[in-house]
């Protein structure tokens, strides 16, 4: 007996899933100029581009003594964050700033970053049909809840429906589509379509990696593509066209680098460790031979920390990643000494970052690694789809993460430190939490998480509006928890965010859901 579910229903229960995801602290919360935050200094990038249509970042940053970056100009101020994100966003915040000036449309926040702040979600779902598109051309089956489950399970939902103004859906986004354009230039027939991918593809390999500079595994790509996609064809790096857009992608990135920077250079440290001095002394002992069998301890520790901690460990918050990290000893006893150093020179860089900054990255997750989650995903379907342990724990694991994502900072038990504490790898340090993994399963047990988790969503936003029309929204909240400060402007946010946007994240959430729902779908 097959049984067919209401694609309606699953619709509705999908689109309450995305507005609870969707949190508002940081959307109402618009950034303001001086910031050096993250998640401001990519947001000045795309300001300046989309919005004042240069690179003088004096608007953004006025009275900034500690970003004078650039060597040539100490006048210059500059965000420390490269400038990738504010290239791949600044052209949909250009549109709507381009309608913002024609139809006034600001509320609670500005209409472009409002839009801005949806940029991600929509990265993600390219980089899904992207990636779908790819396993579909090279006739690979695939579930789609799964690769759904995957993605969002990962971790870098997080940054797509919350700390929207950080790099890394955009990252996610450009592994997947460098994967993209290999797949189809080694299936290409036509020679002048093939010579002109090949010249364009590392083009785009250098525009990408200037959304983080230490992303270098791009670069095996094609050779993971004919590897692991199997495709008949002759290693790209050999080709006239590719060398020739090599070339011309690298005078690119340092014409770029010198521009801004006042150097030419693709090293990431002579610019960020500039303001990290820690991380400065950290990076220089893995230099000293002096420390070599230490730093082999501290690296076999490091990984393990990384994989199976409490604080964020990849077997629990990120399933998929923890995947690909066991793919380097699978492939080792498999014998398969290629696919092994495809795979381990995907996770050095992201792996090297971690060594250096001793800390899953003061935000949720190990999120240095998530811009190599489109390998795995393709690795997966490619390879393990059809064993079936593999397929449940990514299966059930993932679903674990979603909810670990949805409850992150609903408690006092899973939020990071705003005091100093010593994180998992033994570093005194904030914005770290050592025991996140077991404070969830408390916060499960807490009234309160599952307040925070509504009210600070976009189901809240939408909770608060309706009651609103009836009685005073905080007189009704008070009925259940004390009413704090959080809370009123909570409240007064809410209240005051226009109805036209809330439609707009209505419109955007089901035309989501139309892409990624199939026409029919049935449970045995």
């Amino acid at each position: 007996m097959r049984l067919i579910y209401s694609k309606k229903t699953q619709s509705f229960f999908l689109l309450i899933l995305l507005l609870a995801l969707t949190r508002i602290d940081f959307r109402f919360d618009e950034i303001n100029p001086g910031s050096f935050v993250d998640d401001a200094e990519y947001y000045y990038h795309v300001q300046t581009i989309a919005i004042d249509k240069d690179l003088d970042y004096s608007n953004q940053m006025p009275n900034t003594p500690n970003r004078n970056l650039n060597v040539d100009n100490p006048d210059k101020v500059l965000p420390v964050h490269s400038i990738g994100v504010g290239i791949f966003a600044a052209p949909i915040v250009f549109i709507a700033n381009f309608i913002s000036e024609i139809i006034a449309l600001d509320s609670y926040i500005s209409f472009n970053y409002f839009i801005y702040s949806f940029v991600p979600v929509l990265y993600l779902l390219l980089s899904y049909k992207l990636l779908k598109d790819v396993l579909n051309r090279n006739n690979i089956k695939i579930n789609n809840n799964l690769m759904l489950l995957l993605i969002a399970g990962s971790g870098v939902s997080y940054f797509a429906f919350e700390r929207f103004s950080m790099s890394h859906v955009y990252e996610f986004f450009g592994t997947t589509l460098c994967i993209y354009i290999v797949d189809r230039l080694l299936g290409e027939n036509s020679k002048n379509k093939k010579n002109i991918l090949s010249f364009f593809l590392p083009i785009v390999f250098f525009l990408v990696l200037t959304i983080r500079w230490s992303n270098y595994f791009l670069i095996l790509i094609p050779l993971f593509a004919k590897i692991f996609l199997k495709k008949d064809s002759k290693l790209l790096y050999f080709d006239s066209f590719f060398i020739l857009g090599f070339f011309s992608g690298l005078l690119l990135f340092l014409i770029h680098t010198k521009y801004l920077y006042g150097l030419y250079t693709l090293n990431p440290s002579d610019i960020f460790l500039v303001v990290e001095d820690r991380i400065s002394s950290d990076y220089l002992r893995f230099f000293d031979p002096t420390l070599i069998f230490e730093n082999i301890q501290f690296i076999l520790k490091t990984f393990l920390i990384i994989n199976i901690s409490q604080e964020f460990g990849l077997a629990y918050f990120s399933p998929v990643l923890f995947f690909g990290n066991f793919l380097i000893f699978f492939y080792i006893y498999k014998k398969e000494f290629l696919k092994f150093l495809i795979v381990s020179g995907t996770l050095f860089f992201p792996f090297f970052s971690t060594l250096v900054l001793n800390n899953p990255g003061y935000s949720y997750g190990y999120r240095y690694f998530y811009s190599t989650i489109p390998i795995f995903i393709v690795i997966f379907f490619v390879e393990f789809k059809h064993k079936k342990h593999f397929n449940f724990y990514l299966k059930y694991f993932s679903i674990f993460a979603i909810v670990f994502q949805l409850f992150f900072e609903s408690s006092e038990f899973v939020v990071l430190s705003s005091d100093y504490v010593t994180n998992t790898f033994g570093l005194y340090t904030k914005y770290v939490n050592p025991e996140i993994l077991t404070g969830m399963f408390k916060s499960f047990l807490i009234f309160d998480s599952y307040l925070n988790i509504i009210f600070t969503s976009f189901i809240g936003v939408l909770i608060i509006k309706f009651i609103s029309l009836f009685v005073p929204p905080l007189e009704f909240i008070s009925r259940f928890r004390d009413t704090d400060e959080k809370i009123i402007e909570l409240v007064e946010a809410s209240l005051s965010f226009s109805w036209f946007m809330y439609l707009l994240v209505i419109l955007f959430y089901l035309y989501i859901i139309k892409n990624i729902i199939p026409k029919k779908k049935a449970l045995k």
